[in-house]
């Protein structure tokens, strides 16, 4: 497993946080999600055998979240 991590400043409210992570916990090769309200951050655990840090980003992204 690998771990990257994701600047996303549209996050404002638990509600966001939740939803990105229960969408991004349903994709191939995720094995957890955590969100930081505070600092803006997605912290995702992946198999890079299966999903590419890229494909995470343009997921969160469809979801209408800015990533930077």
């Amino acid at each position: 497993m690998e771990t990257a991590i994701f600047n996303v400043p549209s996050i404002s409210c638990s509600a966001c946080s939740s939803k990105i992570e229960e969408n991004v916990k349903e994709l191939k090769g995720i094995s957890n999600v955590y969100s930081d309200l505070k600092s803006q951050q997605i912290k995702v655990e992946y198999n890079p055998a299966d999903i590419s840090p890229q494909e995470i980003k343009k997921h969160i992204a469809q979801m209408g979240y800015e990533i930077i």
